[in-house]
């Protein structure tokens, strides 16, 4: 991440960074979009279990739904509308790229909120339960904070990075659906190819990805490919391009530079952590018995 850090702190003055983070975050916490993903957060993991779940993935994406996708066309939006805080902006006048920075700490707030709402999915579905399939203790707390959390963060990211380089009003909405409409696609494709390697990479290929596959009807709980902690990799990666990319808008000169060489090493990194996401843990998959 100190590849991240560097280029960031050549953008950015601290008192005017403190003061501006703090003025993007209040507006935040009243955005009606964020709220209302918040709202479907706590009823989603506060009213218990579903009696009828048979697999962990039937009952988890609905936070990296919320705050992950609500997060994102919030962020967005908010990004799209800071022309609004121009008033005060203009008092200490800031560069393009160090409002960004400030925009980009929004990200912190649903992380936050994602915290307890994986604490209470734990407290519904303990780590020990079969419902997580073949996995070790340890890889079962990666998949769900993989599930939880980081779509969590990377979401309103993405959205601060869609604000800043596209016009399009609905672009936050339009990629929520991509982004729903993939994860879909290539999990549905993984149901019948459970043993390819390709199909593993375009199953991780994504924000958010499912480990694990019953069946409509029930049956043997299967285990797919994939390594949970390689796939935490990828997703801090793409948070990290998401940022990179943010503050590329505006930037000139010997900053510029910078950023760009940064996002050239963050999309190797990112490249060789998908492949080891889609080839490691187990190499076919593990079927309950």
């Amino acid at each position: 991440m100190t590849t991240v850090v560097a280029p960031i702190r050549t953008v950015v003055d601290r008192p005017t960074f403190v003061g501006l983070a703090a003025r993007e975050l209040r507006r935040l916490v009243v955005n009606p979009v964020f709220l209302f993903g918040v709202v479907m957060v706590v009823v989603s993991e506060g009213l218990g279990p579903d009696p009828g779940v048979v697999e962990i993935d039937t009952a988890n994406p609905y936070t990296a739904i919320f705050l992950g996708g609500f997060g994102m066309m919030a962020t967005y939006w908010q990004t799209r509308s800071m022309r609004h805080s121009e008033p005060v902006v203009g008092v200490t006048p800031t560069s393009l790229p160090a409002r960004t920075a400030a925009l980009c700490t929004l990200a912190v707030v649903p992380l936050l909120c994602s915290v307890p709402a994986l604490f209470a999915f734990l407290h519904w579905f303990p780590i020990g339960e079969p419902l997580y399939g073949a996995f070790s203790p340890s890889a079962r707390m990666a998949v769900l904070i993989g599930q939880f959390v980081l779509p969590s963060l990377g979401g309103p990211l993405l959205g601060v990075a869609l604000g800043r380089w596209v016009r399009f009003p609905g672009a936050a909405f339009v990629v929520f659906l991509l982004f729903y409409g993939w994860v879909s696609l290539v999990t549905i494709l993984s149901m019948s190819h459970a043993d390819s390697t390709f199909v593993a990479v375009l199953r991780l290929f994504a924000p958010f990805a499912f480990f694990t596959f019953t069946g409509d009807t029930g049956g043997e709980l299967t285990t797919w490919r994939g390594s949970p902690w390689f796939f935490l990799g990828w997703q801090l990666a793409l948070c990290a391009i998401a940022v990179l990319v943010a503050l590329l808008r505006g930037t000139e000169g010997q900053v510029r530079l910078r950023i760009v060489r940064a996002l050239s090493v963050v999309l190797v990194v990112a490249a060789v952590l998908l492949g080891l996401a889609a080839t490691g843990g187990f190499t076919h998959p593990v079927v309950a018995e």
